[in-house]
């Protein structure tokens, strides 16, 4: 396991990275609160704006992925896949949690790309059931600032 410190690192752009996912799953947790699952996937706008919100989130997540990587291991990764598998490796984050966050990529992928449609039903359940893999990511970041 690699020693890592924070030098090199965008401490300001982290943590507007950081701040920007917690914005977003707050939001998703606020209305998941407010609204029962029926109307959520009977509005159409909502399940668009839950899209756009885990989407961002996962953006925001590779990049925090790609600049930690490359400031730290001195290698630009070749996919975003690449930069969780650095992290793992460096210790940054729980090599068991890179199958979650492998998801979490392939998840954004479909709802960017449209390699597949992505159900209302799927969209809820990802707000639903995996916020908590972003909460794991920033705790594992907030390591390295330290």
């Amino acid at each position: 396991m690699l020693r890592w410190s924070p030098v090199g690192i965008d401490r300001d752009r982290v943590l507007s990275k950081m701040a920007y996912i917690r914005e977003q799953t707050s939001s998703i947790k606020d209305l998941l609160e407010a609204r029962p699952r029926d109307q959520i996937l009977a509005d159409p706008w909502l399940i668009r704006g839950l899209k756009y919100s885990l989407q961002t989130a996962v953006e925001a997540l590779i990049d925090l992925a790609y600049h930690i990587a490359a400031k730290k291991m001195g290698y630009a990764p070749g996919d975003a896949r690449d930069a969780i598998r650095l992290l793992a490796e460096g210790g940054v984050i729980p090599a068991e949690h890179v199958p979650a966050y492998s998801a979490m990529i392939g998840f954004r992928n479909r709802v960017v790309n449209g390699y597949q449609e992505v159900s209302g039903e799927r969209v809820y359940a990802v707000a639903r059931e995996e916020l908590g893999d972003f909460d794991r990511f920033l705790e594992s970041i907030a390591l390295v600032l330290r």
